[in-house]
């Protein structure tokens, strides 16, 4: 030491990882501090490292997307891992997903068809500043045990028995050991990347964003229309939904933070917006002054307000594992990430961090076959992930189109109340054996999904009129309503069954109506309305009815009318939306 310096001090961690741990969490943000805080609040004692290489805390505001979440995330944050007060004192509580629909050329913000999904005082969503929030989190992760430490670079994992984990820092090396290892490091992809277990969703979309200071009132842009001011109970609650702005190829999002500042970014297919039209910010400011001109003029004059610009190439992917019974398990995007349109991150957060606990649990406490759990739970969670990816994969192509994409949004968010969000927030998808009950139910409607999408497409290629004019905030579609608002009302075991049961036919109900609107849109005679359909088979071409559509049991058009009381709010023709002037029909 004699020849070191005075001016050049050895700096050391003030928490050094050492020894062996029970679970090594590789990644400190969002999923990382997650699963921790659910591992020692679920098994007290668990000894837990979560290593995150970045040194110093994020800043608010200005750090990476993931925003906005829906009623599974921010379940997961209130009550699993226990942030309900900081949510409810620090965050902001959100009313819904709102979409802006394409009109002219979108220079006037209350000729846009608006959509918003509906909201219930006890079902929770919100905006989440990430910085702030994984700051919290940190040191929550401290105060309940767990060895969190930052400046930590993963170096190598060598997969045994222990594990071995390499980690660098600002000055040396160390050496802990294992009996399991969470990748948790998002897009890095540690163990993906070591494991050899990469995967294609199909999907390749790229995304740009910002955080801008000081916020945005995109109320502003049609302050002159009070007739559209008055669509909503008072001034200024739009500002709290997550806001989509449409067309095809692409949706923009703006999201208000906490900490003051909004977020706002772009997803955008290059098959409409090429990448390299969004890869800077000039070109980004350039390209929304174009697409988006209300928004991109304020941008423009705002360049001083401008806090950071990152963007991501073809950002969608997936992994063939994510838990295996050789004790590793990917949480978060370290398993895969599909598209943010509906919010869907901190639900695969919370799916992939609670499906791992699960297994972590059951092996440490000697309570299960390791082997049959992880791939039980390593199963269930892609019966979940890979439907979700046929919501998105090609169907950017919607964006351009008002009455399908509202059409789309209440069926795909129908059927995330249903299915995923009712027993997800009521503590129904978390056991073996709560799965095993809930599956049975769901299959009912689950294998329609990537049919529904494909309809949507084939509606779209048939039928392109771009209404514009009125707002649909889901008032009067009462079943759809109470899907949502049964998220509030607590039900276990045979009662949410009983309540899951109930809502699949709903959803069977819906898809009927969508059948005879689409033939309706496109000038076809509509099937028989008496006779029950195979909802597998819907279509558009009338010569495949006799054979195809028509089925001995199910439910028929007025069966379904009966149990859709209000649907007629999702028709924009029966809303008194109007047409441009230059609107045509596909050939």
């Amino acid at each position: 030491m004699a020849d070191r310096g005075a001016s050049i001090p050895e700096f050391m961690p003030l928490l050094m990882p050492e020894g062996h741990y029970d679970v090594a969490v590789l990644g400190g943000g969002l999923a990382g501090l997650s699963i921790g805080l659910q591992l020692v609040r679920e098994r007290p004692g668990t000894r837990v490292l979560v290593a995150e290489k970045r040194a110093d805390p994020p800043r608010e505001a200005a750090f990476k997307v993931g925003e906005s979440t829906v009623e599974n995330g921010a379940h997961y944050y209130r009550e699993v891992i226990g942030m309900r007060d900081h949510l409810e004192e620090r965050q902001i509580r959100k009313l819904g997903l709102r979409f802006f629909l394409p009109a002219g050329d979108k220079s006037d913000i209350t000729k846009r068809i608006e959509f918003c999904t509906p909201g219930h005082l006890n079902a929770f969503t919100h905006q989440i500043d990430r910085g702030r929030f994984e700051n919290e989190l940190f040191d929550r992760n401290l105060r309940l045990g767990v060895d969190a430490v930052r400046g930590f670079r993963v170096l190598d994992v060598d997969f045994g028995e222990p594990h071995k984990v390499k980690l660098g820092y600002d000055g040396g090396e160390v050496e802990i050991t294992a009996r399991w290892v969470v990748d948790a490091a998002g897009r890095a992809n540690i163990v993906r990347n070591k494991l050899g277990l990469q995967d294609e969703t199909g999907h390749h979309i790229n995304a740009s964003w910002l955080r801008l200071q000081g916020g945005l009132d995109f109320e502003e842009w049609g302050a002159d229309d009070e007739e559209w001011l008055s669509r909503m109970p008072e001034r200024g609650l739009r500002l709290y939904s997550t806001t989509h702005l449409i067309d095809a190829g692409y949706w923009l999002w703006l999201i208000q933070l906490a900490s003051g500042p909004i977020s706002i970014g772009v997803c955008a297919d290059p098959r409409f917006h090429p990448f390299e039209e969004i890869n800077t910010l000039d070109g980004f400011i350039d390209w929304m002054k174009r697409e988006e001109p209300q928004l991109g003029r304020e941008i423009d004059a705002r360049r001083a307000d401008i806090m950071d610009f990152l963007r991501v190439e073809d950002f969608s992917y997936a992994s063939t594992r994510v838990i295996s019974s050789d004790r590793w398990a990917l949480v978060g995007e370290a398993g895969g990430f599909i598209d943010a349109f509906y919010s869907p991150g901190s639900d695969f957060i919370a799916y992939t961090n609670t499906f791992s606990t699960e297994c972590i649990k059951a092996d440490l406490d000697g309570t299960a076959d390791l082997e049959e759990t992880a791939d039980f739970y390593n199963d269930f969670f892609f019966r979940l992930f890979n439907p979700t990816i046929s919501l998105y994969r090609d169907q950017y192509q919607l964006f351009k189109n008002p009455q399908i994409m509202v059409a789309k949004i209440v069926y795909d968010s129908m059927n995330y109340f249903t299915c995923l969000g009712s027993p997800f927030v009521h503590g129904q998808m978390r056991t073996r054996e709560q799965i095993e009950r809930l599956t049975p139910v769901v299959e009912e409607v689950i294998p329609l999904i990537p049919v529904v999408q494909e309809f949507f497409r084939e509606w779209h290629s048939k039928f392109q009129l771009e209404y514009q004019g009125v707002s649909v905030l889901s008032k009067d579609f009462e079943s759809y309503i109470h899907v949502q608002e049964e998220l509030g009302h607590p039900a276990e075991g045979e009662e949410l069954l009983e309540r899951t049961k109930k809502n699949t036919k709903v959803v069977k109900a819906y898809i009927t109506w969508l059948l005879f609107k689409a033939c309706r849109t496109c000038g076809i005679a509509t099937p028989d309305e008496t006779r029950p359909l195979n909802l597998e088979r819907i279509s558009l071409d009338p010569s495949r009815w006799e054979s195809e559509l028509y089925a001995d049991e199910g439910m028929s058009y007025q069966q379904a009318l009966a149990a859709l009381p209000g649907v007629e709010e999702m028709d924009l023709e029966a809303r008194g939306a109007v047409l441009p002037e230059d609107a045509v029909v596909a050939e």
